[in-house]
Formats: C-alpha cells, sequence, structure tokens
C-alpha cells in the first residue's frame, strides 16, 4: 500500500542537492589548495627571471650595450606620440566595447549544459535555477573592473590619494555592472543584435584611431592634436573612472544607475526563454572546450560576434575550362581559398586590426619600447596566421574533401599554402609599413618582414592541419588540475613556427639594425617553413609511444 504525499521540493533544495551530491564525490583538502597556490607562484617567478636573464643576453649579445632592454625606445627621436590621455581613454572604450560583446554572447546569465538539461524541465520556479548564475556572472566584469581602473587611475590621477583611488574603482564596478545589466537586459528581452554589432566594430576599430592620430601628428606640423584638444575624452561614460581619480563626484551617479538596472533585471529573471539560457550554455561549453583544448582558433571563434548567416554575395569562378586537369584543379581549388576568404569580412576586419595593434602600442607616450613592440608583433602575427586557417582547418577535419581533387597530397597542401602565404605576406607589409611610418625600424627592417611574411603563411598551414589532441597520453598534475599533456602538444604546433620565422626579424627590431646576414638567415627559414609547413604527416603508428614512450595500446588498457 502506497501512501501519497504533497511534498514537493523547491529550485534552492534541489540545487543544494546537486551541490552535495557533487561535493560528495570531490578529492583534495586546504593542503592540497596552498600546494597548487605556492606552485603557480614559484613558476611563475621563475619565468620572470628567466626571461629577464635571456633579454639581458641577447642584448649584450646584440651590442646594445648596458642600457636596460625595458628602457629602450624603438621609436626615432622627435616623433609625436598620443598622448596618454587619449590612449587610456581608448583603452577603456575598447575593453568596454569588448566586455559588452562578450557578455552578450555568452548570456551573460549562464548555466551549464546539464543544469539546462536537468533542471529547466522541473515543474518547479526557475527563478532559483537561474539566480545563482546571475549573480556569480557578475564575478568576472567586476574583477576585470578592478585590474583595468585601478592601474589607470595610478597613472592618470594627478591627485591619487587613496580615498581617490577607491572612489575611481568603485566607479569602475559601477561602469561593469551597468554594462553586465545592459546585456541581461538583452538577453531578457531577446533584443539588442545591433547592440551586439556595434560593440564589437567599436572594439576593432577605436585601437586604430590612436594610429590614425599618432600619423597626422607627425605630418601636421603646428596643427597637430593637442592634449586640449582630446580632454572630451575624458567626458565619454566609459572614462569616468578617471574623473573620480581626479576628484569629480557625479560620476558616480553611475552606480546608482548600474544598481537599478540590475534590480530591474533581477525581477525579470524568470522572463528569459529557455532556448536563450541553453544558447549562452552551448556557448559557454564551447568557449570552455577550446581553452581545454588550447585551440586558439576555435577559442576566438566562440568569443566572436556570432556564425556567418551564410547570405555572402561574394561569388569568385570555380569551374575552369582551360588547361590540363591538374591546373583547373589547382586554380579551383586556390578559388575556393579565396572565396572562404572574403566570405568572411569579420575574420579579415581582424587581421587587419591585429596588423596595425603593434603600431597603436608604439604610437602611445612611454610605450615605445623595443622588446614590448616585438612581443606585440609576434602574438599579433600568430593571432593573424590561426585566424586566417578557418579553411585548412575544415580541410584537416574533412580529409576526403581533398582526396576527391585529382592531385597529389603534396599538392594539395602546396595549394592551401598560396592564400595564406599571400595573406600574410600583405599583413607583414601593413604592419611594418605602419611601424616605419610612426618612426619605428628601417625600410630594411620592412624588406626582412617581407621575406618572412610567406613563412608565417607557413605557420598558418601547420597550425590548421595540425593533429588532434590526442586524449591517450598521460596528464600532468598542475595548479588548475590535470594538464592534458596531448593538447600541450598540439597546442604547441603553429605558435613554435610563428616564432621562429619572425626570429631575425624581432631580432633586428631589438638590435636597432639590421646586418646584411640577416637576409639570407630569413630566406633560409622561410624557405625551411614552407617545407615545414606543407609538408604531409604520416599516419601515426599503433607502436608510436608518444611523449612518454608508452604505447596507445596499453595506455589503453
Amino acid at each position: 500500500m502506497t501512501k501519497e504525499t504533497n511534498e514537493r521540493f523547491s529550485a534552492k533544495e534541489i540545487r543544494q542537492y546537486t551541490f552535495r551530491a557533487g561535493l560528495s564525490r570531490t578529492q583534495g583538502g586546504l593542503m592540497e589548495l596552498i600546494s597548487e597556490v605556492y606552485t603557480s607562484i614559484l613558476g611563475g617567478l621563475t619565468l620572470v627571471t628567466m626571461a629577464g636573464a635571456l633579454i639581458v643576453a641577447l642584448r649584450h649579445s646584440l651590442g646594445v650595450g648596458d642600457e636596460s632592454a625595458l628602457l629602450a625606445s624603438a621609436v626615432a627621436p622627435g616623433f609625436h606620440s598620443v598622448t596618454l590621455l587619449q590612449a587610456s581613454a581608448t583603452v577603456l572604450l575598447t575593453l568596454a566595447a569588448g566586455l559588452l560583446t562578450l557578455e552578450m554572447t555568452m548570456g551573460p546569465v549562464a548555466m551549464s549544459v546539464p543544469q539546462t538539461a536537468w533542471w529547466l524541465g522541473l515543474p518547479v520556479r526557475r527563478r532559483g535555477f537561474i539566480q545563482p548564475g546571475f549573480l556569480k556572472s557578475m564575478a568576472w566584469p567586476s574583477i576585470a573592473a578592478v585590474i583595468v581602473v585601478l592601474p589607470l587611475s595610478l597613472g592618470m590621477a594627478a591627485d591619487p590619494t587613496p580615498g581617490n583611488l577607491a572612489l575611481a574603482v568603485l566607479c569602475g564596478l559601477g561602469l561593469a555592472w551597468l554594462l553586465y545589466g545592459i546585456a541581461a537586459w538583452c538577453q531578457v528581452t531577446g533584443s539588442g543584435a545591433w547592440l551586439k554589432k556595434a560593440m564589437g566594430a567599436i572594439t576593432l576599430l577605436a585601437p586604430l584611431t590612436l594610429v590614425a592620430t599618432a600619423l597626422y601628428n607627425n605630418v601636421a606640423g603646428t596643427s597637430a592634436i593637442t592634449g586640449r584638444q582630446t580632454a572630451w575624452l575624458e567626458y565619454l561614460p566609459t572614462s569616468w573612472p578617471l574623473l573620480v581619480a581626479d576628484g569629480a563626484r557625479w560620476p558616480l551617479l553611475l552606480l546608482a544607475l548600474a544598481l537599478g538596472l540590475l534590480a530591474l533585471v533581477y525581477l525579470n529573471l524568470e522572463r528569459i526563454t529557455t532556448a536563450a539560457l541553453k544558447k549562452s550554455a552551448a556557448a559557454g561549453a564551447y568557449a570552455a572546450s577550446s581553452l581545454l583544448s588550447m585551440d586558439a582558433t576555435e577559442l576566438s571563434r566562440s568569443f566572436s560576434t556570432g556564425p556567418a548567416t551564410g547570405n555572402s554575395r561574394v561569388r569568385l569562378k570555380l569551374i575552369f575550362t582551360k588547361g590540363t586537369a591538374n591546373a583547373r584543379s589547382i586554380k579551383t581549388l586556390a578559388s575556393t581559398h579565396a572565396t572562404m576568404a572574403l566570405r568572411s569580412p569579420a575574420t579579415l576586419l581582424r587581421v587587419l586590426v591585429l596588423a596595425a595593434i603593434p603600431a597603436s602600442l608604439a604610437s602611445v607616450e612611454f610605450l615605445g619600447n623595443a622588446i614590448l613592440i616585438a612581443v606585440a608583433i609576434y602574438l599579433c602575427a600568430h593571432f593573424s596566421a590561426t585566424a586566417l586557417g578557418a579553411t585548412a582547418r575544415f580541410s584537416a577535419g574533412n580529409p576526403a574533401v581533398d582526396t576527391l581533387m585529382p592531385l597529389p597530397a603534396k599538392t594539395v597542401r602546396q595549394v592551401h599554402y598560396i592564400v595564406p602565404g599571400a595573406a600574410m605576406t600583405l599583413w607583414a607589409i601593413i604592419c611594418f609599413g605602419l611601424l616605419l611610418a610612426l618612426g619605428v625600424g628601417s625600410p630594411a627592417l620592412l624588406i626582412l618582414a617581407l621575406l618572412a611574411g610567406p613563412g608565417l603563411g607557413a605557420a598558418t598551414l601547420r597550425a590548421g592541419f595540425r593533429p588532434a589532441p590526442d586524449w591517450n597520453m598521460p596528464a600532468l598534475a598542475g595548479p588548475a588540475g590535470p594538464v592534458p599533456t596531448g593538447a600541450i602538444r598540439a597546442f604547441l604546433i603553429g605558435p613554435d613556427l610563428s616564432l621562429i620565422v619572425l626570429l631575425p626579424v624581432l631580432i633586428c627590431l631589438i638590435s636597432g639594425g639590421v646586418p646584411s646576414i640577416a637576409f639570407p638567415i630569413q630566406l633560409t627559414l622561410t624557405f625551411l617553413a614552407f617545407q615545414w609547413g606543407t609538408h604531409i604527416r604520416k599516419p601515426k603508428s599503433a607502436k608510436d609511444g608518444g611523449l612518454f614512450g608508452v604505447p596507445q595500446t596499453a595506455a589503453n588498457k
């Protein structure tokens, strides 16, 4: 005989039960946490020490002298830099637009995929399920606001007293919460597509204004843009924390506005549709899996403004009737690559902006350090190369497409190289051409970069056709948990070749001169990179022990 009961669990009780059930299966304790923190700090200090020793040795070997690399400037004397106020206001505007775009892509009110699958279908009020995600998701914008606003306020404030700095950080928190509230309200109402596109455009185009201003100032003479003419940038809402750091108090009204908007969103949490929550959960899972696999291309795509709509009007010729079968196949494959590239204008614009970022850094007062610019060049070159490898990555994931071409596998791989090689050569010309216009480098360095461009195209191909991470390889213990060595091994394929190709260019940039021996060395490295990037990897043998000498068959048992 069964006994009926009217007892029903609330959403809070279900959430707490799920948390306790997961907690009962965890391992570790306080000492493990302390050990992980100690490992992280010690590892970071070790890397900083090694990097400093390497920089000092490099400068001495180049004959630069005893001057610190942190003080050596790559900008020519007499260069008219952009004021720190304009640079700070542009950085705050760019970061605010990027934060809003990211929040609108990821939610911002988010749940995990298992939570949406198990909880949203239960016959209880969903507020108890959504509310924790609403509160926890505000932590990341808050941390980002403190990290960005505090150093900028310290550097820009005329009187950086502790009280003014604390209020400036509070105003920055209000700005971050306001952006979070705007993104959350768009999620509640299912609107804001135009806002997301506008913020994405601002994120890409705002850094270009620094380069444009610096180029204008260095040719305008007496009519150059002065700090007084750019003072209005401090009154942009994204720059109000800088006003508070200087003693103003009225921008703190931003905090009240943010709290009011957050309260409005909190009262309407249950209006968020199940489809919107599942969409944000899928976006978060996509980003998390890309980060776990250490795939920079997929991670960048997960943070993008959204998938293509498929209504592109770019139509290049794909069918050729003249020439031999091999020639027609090569033309078709190259035309397909060009079509796919032109159908992704957002990616091309992102690559163009990455080419201008080193010049943007050099145009700012006190930021024309040679080491800093060299690091920026390498990172921007690698991210541009991986961004242009989408078609190669598709071919790597769908090898049957390449096998349908009546061409040898080596020839197909070389045809895949044409568009990335040409694009990265043009990227190198734009990047170092802008730097030369700002007084960084020399014409000889521009020619050296031109020779390195085709090698960067080979790095694109190497990263695009890299093998999938081998999850059978043993994991290593790390501060954030087990580190998949197979993913690390796959992640290092691509950045290694980019660094090798750019090494002569970066050394000459840091040293301040381009010796004649650098040109044959660069040509040799570019040729070797081409051979490396177009190399066809043999299938891994079952007896291959991988990194640790353990056969996969034995590891699977």
